[in-house]
């Protein structure tokens, strides 16, 4: 089983994130928090990959939108995920615009 998080090399503050998600275990859910301090954010279903034919029936992939506040400039994004037994888990720091 396995889930992972597609997150871009810059995390850029100010701006509205959108990662993509593969999962073969069902529809993931979890958190996005900078801080520590938790951000409201939104699972949408994309459907399968365009290479169906290597991919299990059940590997589906999604995506995580939320919006990353200005100041949060110097601090940890942390993604953190579950689908199944899966988890995936992403940090990664903030950096100015």
């Amino acid at each position: 089983m396995a889930l992972s998080i597609n997150v871009s090399d810059k995390v850029l503050a100010g701006l509205n994130q959108s990662y993509t998600i593969t999962s073969d275990s069902g529809e993931p859910a979890g958190q996005v928090a900078v801080g520590g301090v938790e951000l409201a954010h939104r699972i949408i279903p994309l459907g399968p990959p365009k290479d169906t034919e290597s991919c299990a029936p059940f590997d589906y992939k999604y995506k995580v939108t939320f919006f990353l506040p200005p100041d949060t400039v110097g601090q940890e994004l942390e993604l953190k995920f579950a689908a199944g037994e899966s988890e995936a888990t992403e940090n990664h720091e903030v950096i100015p615009e």
